[in-house]
């Protein structure tokens, strides 16, 4: 599967989740599926976007 092409809205989304799980990170929490969950549906609705048209 090629790489969904992202828009500078998905780019910001993505950067303020990683953003979350750093500070989680930084609080001790090693263990973060969901926030490779979230960036994943991110992904998987670029991805859904560009199928579309």
């Amino acid at each position: 599967m090629a790489k969904p092409k992202l828009t500078l809205w998905d780019k910001a989304r993505i950067v303020a989740i990683e953003a979350h799980g750093i500070k989680r990170a930084a609080a001790g929490i090693e263990n973060q599926p969901d926030i490779d969950r979230r960036i994943a549906r991110v992904k998987a609705n670029a991805a859904k976007r560009k199928t579309k048209k």
